[in-house]
């Protein structure tokens, strides 16, 4: 039975280097092999090295129990021969025991720095998307106190108007009352010589009136001027938070960006370190490490 492997040695190759070991008087090893051959690795040279050697015996004997050559050559030779074969056979599988429990060791220990380093990465992935959560409430916050300062503005400018319309209700109602006053003065006049202290009682009632009126006005368009600078102070007020709003929604998109590059960073990390596992362990260990690598191949989805 031949061996075949997928990089190209071929159990013929490895026939071959054995014999020429042989015939060197050396004895047929993995690493002597794979030094003849100049390439093949352990994992594949092994196993036709192991057939080389089942065969070996047989060759010795030959068809009818017992070659030409070994014939011809005395018992103690034909002996020692076969003890070397005996030898070697038992070396090889010694080496080549060893050599798959190196390897065995070796994709165990990978395997658990592998999921040690992709631990460390999720739990790295978590504390960003924990990080990444609390930028958005504070970011939703801040919209909400926009929301808030510009509701409480709004406010402010209705409170204005209404106050604009009592003065303006107010300064109207004054004029009607002069009108009707210099309306009633003129009578008054024409009825000066009959009725000169009813006159006198009601200029004394206009002015007293007219100043009240004044007093009132003039309060209410103290009370307008100070809603007004109350109402610019609130603008301000409110341009000022909207800026440090903007100022800081922009910090916080800085940062939302930079957790996404160092998240890919991460991906690509772990992508880089699975394939070069994948690269350097033997066929039987990556599938193993297949299996152990599919949940966060299913989380990252």
């Amino acid at each position: 039975m031949q061996v075949k492997s997928p990089r190209g040695v071929q159990q013929t190759d490895v026939n071959g280097a054995a014999d020429e070991l042989l015939s060197e008087q050396l004895k047929p090893t993995i690493e002597r092999v794979r030094m003849k051959l100049g390439r093949g690795s352990p994992n594949t040279v092994g196993p036709m090295l192991e057939v080389w050697f089942s065969s070996l015996g047989e060759r010795l004997r030959g068809p009818t129990g017992e070659s030409d050559k070994t014939s011809e050559l005395p018992a103690t030779v034909q002996v020692a021969m076969k003890s070397f074969w005996k030898s070697a056979l038992h070396e090889a599988h010694s080496v080549f025991e060893a050599t798959k429990a190196d390897f065995a060791n070796a994709a165990s220990q990978q395997e658990q720095q592998m999921t040690k380093v992709l631990a460390e990465i999720e739990t790295e992935r978590g504390a960003f998307a924990h990080q990444a959560s609390e930028l958005k409430q504070a970011l939703d916050a801040l919209h909400i106190r926009l929301a808030e300062s510009q509701d409480q503005a709004n406010k402010l400018q209705m409170l204005v108007n209404k106050k604009d319309e009592e003065l303006t209700s107010s300064r109207l109602a004054l004029q009607q009352h002069v009108s009707e006053s210099n309306v009633e003065r003129r009578r008054h006049d024409e009825q000066f010589r009959a009725h000169s202290a009813e006159i006198q009682a009601l200029q004394t009632q206009f002015a007293t009136s007219e100043r009240r009126l004044m007093t009132e006005m003039d309060r209410e368009r103290q009370q307008v001027k100070k809603l007004q600078t109350e109402l610019e102070l609130e603008r301000k007020k409110q341009t000022q938070q909207k800026n440090e709003a903007w100022q800081l929604a922009e910090n916080l998109n800085k940062q939302l960006h930079e957790l996404n590059i160092q998240n890919t960073l991460l991906s690509e990390r772990a992508s880089g370190y699975l394939a070069r596992l994948n690269d350097a362990l033997p066929k039987k260990s990556k599938s193993v490490t297949k299996r152990s690598i599919a949940p966060l191949r299913i989380a990252k989805k």
